[in-house]
């Protein structure tokens, strides 16, 4: 019998800052990480739905947070922030509030008061396949979308991150979408309002694409390409 490889440890805070800080390191350098990138759209939707709202913080849900700066970042800037991973986040701040969870549970959430956005960055393809220590759910891509449409509050905002190509395909560790399946996840209850594609130059400098570009494979990394969505939840 094989066990399959999992990785539930989480990470330690001086390494999700060390990872941060190597990655604006690379882009003075000219080479953006597809993290960067990825960041870079998160913060440009929140820019846009920030000025279109009062000048009161939003209410931010990070699904996935564990090994990632973005939640003590959006915490720094003002925002009221809750970070949920199966896994321990070891940044602090007091804007800035962990929760240990599993949104595929049914009552995931319940006693939360409804969020302005939901930020799920390069998390929806692992969730369900049992990666990093959480329950083994086939469809928990589906369960995970659906207890983030209940938690947002009518017109918030879902930002989402993936790999992405020109056909699915899903292993021990992760999902790759394509069109049919992003469409199928969402086709009830949520608008597009933006996407972005980014295809790879060398393994840390991505570019952006567009929907032709991002259906091919390229041999600096052929795993896949990468794909960013803001869905808006219907009223």
């Amino acid at each position: 019998l094989t066990t399959m490889r999992t990785d539930s440890a989480g990470t330690s805070g001086w390494e999700i800052k060390a990872r941060y800080a190597v990655r604006i390191m690379l882009k003075w350098a000219g080479f953006v990480t597809i993290r960067e990138r990825e960041r870079e759209f998160a913060k440009s939707c929140i820019l846009q739905i920030k000025s279109a709202n009062s000048p009161q913080p939003l209410r931010i849900l990070d699904i996935g947070s564990s090994s990632s700066y973005v939640p003590l970042q959006l915490a720094r800037q003002g925002h009221q922030v809750v970070a949920v991973d199966i896994r321990p986040y070891p940044l602090r701040h007091r804007n800035l509030t962990y929760i240990s969870g599993d949104v595929t549970d049914a009552s995931f959430g319940e006693g939360l008061s409804p969020f302005d956005v939901v930020t799920c960055i390069s998390t929806l393809e692992h969730i369900g396949l049992g990666y990093y220590g959480e329950k083994m759910a086939r469809q928990g891509d589906e369960m995970a979308v659906a207890t983030l449409h209940r938690l947002l509050k009518p017109g918030g905002s879902l930002l989402l991150t993936l790999p992405f190509a020109g056909k699915f395909s899903q292993d021990d560790f992760q999902r790759v979408y394509d069109f049919e399946n992003i469409n199928r996840l969402f086709s009830v209850g949520w608008r597009l309002k933006e996407e972005r594609f980014h295809i790879p130059r060398s393994r840390k400098n991505w570019v952006i694409a567009n929907k032709q570009q991002v259906l091919q494979c390229y041999a600096v990394y052929p795993e896949s390409n990468n794909a960013c969505f803001w869905f808006e939840k219907l009223r």
